[in-house]
């Protein structure tokens, strides 16, 4: 076999391995992570955030500590959209605040904006 030939054959070869490798991903993959953007638009340290959700057979909590004034921190839940998530925020001086997000939404990615009377969803995509 000339040299081109041989060069072809190791490139059409990688090409189609890394199109087996692709599909087996996807295949394998167990599903798509919807995201969530906590964002604390206040003055204050936020000592805790609390993120829960839940389906048939599955519970998930998840704790955030220590959100200072202004910084956002994005996670991601194994949770598929429209089902909604519960959002509770504890204030430094004692008082908590809740809501239910996301319900009914068809969107993968959800901004929950913490300030002084309350927490705001809002949908991004």
């Amino acid at each position: 076999m000339k040299k081109k030939n041989v060069m072809l054959l190791m490139v059409a070869t990688f090409l189609i391995g890394l199109l087996a490798s692709s599909f087996w991903y996807r295949l394998n993959y167990p599903m798509k992570p919807l995201f969530v953007e906590i964002v604390n638009n206040t003055e204050t340290l936020i000592p805790s955030v609390i993120i829960e959700h839940g389906k048939i057979g599955l519970q998930e909590k998840i704790s955030i500590v220590q959100l200072r004034p202004k910084e956002k921190r994005r996670i991601a839940l194994n949770h598929n959209p429209g089902l909604g998530f519960n959002v509770k925020v504890n204030y430094p001086d004692g008082e908590t605040t809740e809501v239910c997000a996301g319900k009914n939404k068809d969107y993968w990615f959800f901004r929950e904006t913490i300030t002084k009377i309350g927490i705001y969803t809002t949908p991004i995509r």
